[in-house]
């Protein structure tokens, strides 16, 4: 199953966003208004803390489903890039674990993942990269009210879906620089991440060292 997995993953990795985000709004955010947010309200209704982050009626659209289109696109691509760099490890090593008398789990734990530690959480940072300039799918599902609520349930906007929405509309020098500066915060911000991720890198390389 390896082979026909792998191809579906890297399919799924492919797909455009905005075909994300035209599924998230007539698939899976009609799913989560019918019964996942609905249960969430009850079931964290009365608890501090979660009764905020769960509060409000399940429109269906919101942060949270945002969320979730995110992590659907983005985990084919981690994975994608995991599974090319697992293939990297040498078969001797392997070979070695398994000559001694270590599970598959073992050997995955033990050999693999170390051997390819740095490549897997690249994999990982670049996924966030991609998560956090996001435009198209976010912009379906995500709400695009210009508030900030404490509720994941609640509909919200990010830098890039307020960039796309309103670029089109803006009148005026005031209106077309206010939103210039928004893509330059967004890019700031991914900037840092990225550095951020390859500080972190170059530390774990050292100490592989």
């Amino acid at each position: 199953m390896r082979r026909p997995i792998g191809v579906a993953i890297e399919l799924l990795a492919g797909i455009p966003s905005i075909i994300y985000g035209i599924w998230g709004l007539f698939v899976l955010a009609p799913f989560l208004q019918s019964h996942v947010q609905p249960a969430l309200i009850s079931a964290f209704g009365d608890i501090p803390f979660f009764s905020t982050l769960f509060a409000g009626p399940p429109y269906g659209i919101g942060m949270l489903t945002a969320g979730f289109i995110l992590a659907i696109m983005v985990l084919p691509f981690i994975a994608s890039i995991s599974r090319d760099v697992f293939e990297t490890v040498p078969p001797v090593l392997k070979e070695a674990a398994w000559g001694i008398g270590a599970t598959t789990w073992e050997v995955m734990r033990y050999v693999v993942v170390p051997y390819t530690r740095v490549g897997v959480i690249g994999g990982m940072m670049l996924g966030l990269g991609r998560a956090l300039g996001e435009t198209m799918a976010v912009t379906f599902v995500i709400g695009n009210a210009h508030k900030i609520s404490g509720s994941l349930l609640a509909p919200g906007t990010t830098i890039s879906a307020t960039i796309a929405n309103e670029f089109t509309e803006a009148v005026g020098d005031l209106y077309t620089s206010a939103l210039i500066e928004l893509g330059l915060i967004l890019f700031v911000i991914t900037f840092f991440v990225l550095a951020l991720a390859r500080y972190m890198l170059m530390r774990i390389e050292q100490k592989s060292a």
